[in-house]
């Protein structure tokens, strides 16, 4: 039985990843900063020790590196976890015998500010525009020079906007789904968002982890795949597609302060590259991906108001 561990396991990449491997007959291990159940090693990518005792315990085949920070006020932190966090891991494979497959989680954001509508590629240019980008970047290229440099079989999947159950309500679908939901029991009736003319290339989660298990199988070390659904959505149409499906008569209104800086106005990938790697297309619609995360929210919330 191969044998996966997965870095971020509690998270909700993390989360689907597990069920999805062991769907397909994998012995799954986690490495996790929160205790999550059994096979999870408690740790943090800080902790050199913590990562090489976990691989070396559990020997794994396939390593997926999910574990990284995506939002914080501290521009520090992204370069502490996702670029060191992930330096500390790669070092403690090399230590490893047997060298695992490493799938790494990067994000589309790493485009950054693209100068047309065409579907972007793999070989398109970066250009970051967060310090986020930036720490996924830096990280990119430290995973590559251990393939280069010491042969590590790495393989990089830059994943685009996810959708899904179990979402944090810290991105943009999965706040307006929770704020529906409460709407939903609540005397509230009014949806406040950020910037909706930002159009976004979203892909079903559970269709990016089925992305990530192909590719540990059949991802050739030292690529970058795009794990996308190839059509751009303005955010408007995914808040409008979740208010019709309210129990309730709700508005929106868009809160200045919720905009971001520096919004990329237009993102859509092209997963061609992946397709002809490892057979993979989208297959959850995007309706679905919606209606699923406002069925899961509804049900959060009541255990929020308990």
């Amino acid at each position: 039985m191969k044998r996966a561990l997965i870095t971020g396991i509690s998270g909700f990449v993390g989360r689907h990843l597990q069920e999805e491997l062991l769907r397909e007959g994998w012995n799954v291990f986690g490495f996790d900063i929160r205790p999550t159940g059994e096979n999870v090693f408690v740790g943090d990518l800080s902790d050199r020790a913590a990562l090489t005792r976990a691989v070396a315990d559990y020997q794994p085949d396939a390593v997926f590196h999910l574990a990284g920070i995506i939002k914080s006020q501290d521009p520090q932190v992204y370069y502490t976890s996702n670029l060191f966090g992930t330096l500390n891991l790669l070092d403690a494979i090399l230590r490893m015998e047997k060298r695992p497959k490493v799938v790494l989680a990067s994000s589309s954001a790493v485009y950054g500010l693209t100068k047309s509508a065409r579907p972007i590629t793999e070989r398109s240019p970066l250009r970051p525009v967060t310090e986020y980008a930036v720490s996924k970047v830096a990280q990119e290229t430290a995973a590559l020079r251990y393939h280069y440099a010491f042969g590590l079989d790495v393989v990089i999947a830059r994943m685009f906007n996810l959708l899904g159950p179990g979402q944090s309500p810290d991105l943009a679908c999965s706040a307006f789904a929770r704020q529906i939901a409460l709407a939903e029991i609540s005397e509230q009736d009014e949806i406040v968002t950020g910037n909706l003319d930002a159009k976004r290339d979203f892909v079903d989660v559970r269709d990016a982890v089925r992305a990530f298990a192909l590719l540990a199988e059949k991802g050739e070390a030292g690529q970058t795949y795009n794990v996308c659904s190839g059509n751009a959505v303005a955010i408007q149409q995914c808040l409008s597609e979740m208010m019709f499906k309210s129990k309730k008569q709700l508005s929106a209104r868009v809160d200045p302060a919720r905009v971001q800086k520096n919004d990329v106005p237009v993102q859509v990938g092209s997963f061609q590259k992946l397709h002809k790697a490892a057979g993979w297309n989208p297959r959850i619609p995007l309706n679905e991906s919606l209606a699923d995360l406002l069925n899961d929210w509804r049900e959060r919330v009541k255990v929020e108001l308990k």
